[in-house]
């Protein structure tokens, strides 16, 4: 009988798919052999469960035929393997996943050397030493040519990187790379997208500084939650920087320091209520402070008030009393 087994199981609570299986083999298949995949895989995580060929045709209401080609066919791309006692194993594609991730080439000095010929990468090249203040070598050239060739970045673009770069005074290529390979990653591949970028980041460097002096924080940047908290106050609260403050100090206050999670739990109840200025803030106050102090003098009022009409004097028999004090003396 056909047991199912997974060469590297981390454990039976999980049922992991590899990407590799989706983006490399599953294009290929028909649906029929992709449920009985996705089906065997399931059974590797049940321990104890004991399937054949039939009951998996059972359970997909399918032809046990069917089940017997699927695994022939998946055998046949390497990613399962049976035994003669009719175990299939399904291997483990990490391996696929890291072979499918693209490779820096590595371009030799005759590649330079015709690339140069080109104008644009010769004008690219003459521009990047231009930003960087420096003569490349053959090595940066090369890299800075897989901007170009390997990741696929308009000329425009790689000279827009280089220039952020050297704002940073960041000027080696080996910084530019990894800021190419993410611009490539989140899809910055033109003169828009990277002027956009280039702006949300020059927005944000000024945000922090700005809101780390008015919180009284130093040095250093704000978390990605923590300047998602700036963004949702400022942008999507509309509240101002003079009552974000003011909120800070009530935070401080109890809180002994910057609590981010306090701050917006005061933010966010004033928002509630539609307060959006100091302004809104001191009105909203104010009332409050007046009706306690109503309070105050009613109650001190009535003290009196009941003082003074629960007790009903008669002068007359206090004096009469007083004068028969004399007379016994």
């Amino acid at each position: 009988m056909p047991k199912y087994k997974f060469s590297n199981i981390s454990g039976p609570v999980t049922f992991p798919l590899s990407t590799a299986f989706v983006d490399k083999y599953m294009p290929e298949a028909n649906a029929t052999f992709v449920k009985v995949y996705l089906y065997g895989l399931r059974l590797c995580y049940l321990p104890g469960i004991d399937a054949d060929n039939k009951k998996i045709a059972d359970a997909l209401d399918i032809l046990e035929t069917d089940v017997l080609k699927a695994f022939d066919f998946w055998e046949s791309k390497g990613i399962v393997r049976r035994s003669s006692d009719g175990t299939v194993e399904f291997m483990d594609l990490s391996s696929d996943v890291e072979a499918q991730k693209p490779q820096k080439p590595a371009y030799k000095a005759s590649d330079i050397e015709s690339m140069m010929k080109k104008s644009d990468i010769k004008q690219l090249v003459s521009h990047a030493e231009g930003i960087f203040g420096k003569t490349l070598s053959q090595s940066e050239i090369g890299t800075l040519f897989g901007f170009y060739d390997w990741l696929h970045l308009p000329v425009e673009v790689i000279l827009m990187l280089l220039e952020y770069c050297a704002s940073l005074q960041k000027t080696s290529m080996r910084y530019a790379e990894k800021v190419a390979l993410s611009w490539a990653e989140e899809g910055i591949d033109s003169i828009e997208k990277a002027h956009e970028f280039l702006s949300a980041t020059e927005n944000r460097e000024k945000n922090t500084r700005y809101y780390k002096k008015l919180l009284g924080l130093r040095g250093g940047k704000f978390t990605d939650a923590e300047y998602a908290h700036i963004v949702q106050w400022t942008e999507k609260m509309g509240m101002p920087p003079e009552l974000i403050k003011k909120a800070a100090e009530k935070a401080s206050d109890v809180t002994g320091g910057v609590s981010f999670p306090y701050i917006n739990g005061i933010l966010q109840s004033w928002y509630k209520k539609d307060i959006k200025t100091v302004e809104d803030l001191s009105k909203d106050e104010i009332p409050k402070n007046t009706a306690t102090s109503r309070q105050k003098q009613t109650q001190v009022s009535n003290r009196f008030v009941d003082f003074s009409q629960t007790h009903d004097y008669d002068f007359d028999a206090i004096e009469e009393k007083m004068q028969k004090k004399r007379m016994r003396k």
